[in-house]
């Protein structure tokens, strides 16, 4: 094996290696934000909360993005108790 694929190989593997601990740590911040969310009774999910993770790390303005949220559960909501079953 040449040294320029070694160092390639190498190269790849700690690609994979690092792409797997972030992977690790945002899975980890995930379950945290979710713990966190339940204890203030905010009523998200995981999926829920790694969207407005995602989006505010995309550079969406956190707190529009919880006025929106309330909002849109203010109007849920209301829904709900006009067309109760």
């Amino acid at each position: 094996m040449s040294a320029n694929q070694n160092n390639s190989s190498n190269y790849k593997n700690q690609l994979k290696v690092s792409l797997s601990q972030e992977k690790e740590e945002a899975q980890e911040t995930l379950e945290i934000i979710h713990e966190m969310s339940q204890i203030l009774n905010c009523g998200l999910d995981r999926q829920q909360l790694a969207v407005l993770v995602s989006m505010i790390e995309n550079g969406v303005n956190p707190e529009a993005l919880a006025l929106v949220v309330n909002e849109m559960k203010t109007e849920l909501n209301t829904y709900k108790k006009i067309h109760k079953p």
